[in-house]
């Protein structure tokens, strides 16, 4: 059994705040990126409750970051 210092510092499913905060964004600003579609939508955990699955976030922030760092375009050794 892993003691309680091996676990990472974020749950794995963030509830909204946790979220927008993982992000770097405020609660509200989360919302209206969600509703339009610009960052992953959250995921039902029961009928009542939905949050973002980390993995989820990360990849889009790095996606993000791939993309305002010109990292996309394609590399010549995948060929």
């Amino acid at each position: 059994m892993k003691d309680g210092g091996s676990l990472p510092g974020w749950p794995l499913m963030l509830r909204r705040e946790l979220a927008a905060a993982y992000l770097g964004m405020s609660p509200s600003t989360l919302d209206v990126e969600a509703k339009a579609g610009r960052v992953p939508s959250p995921v039902a955990i029961t009928p009542s409750l939905h949050a973002w699955h980390r993995a989820s976030l990360e990849a889009w922030a790095e996606d993000r970051w791939a993309a305002a760092a010109g990292h996309n375009a394609p590399n010549p050794f995948d060929e």
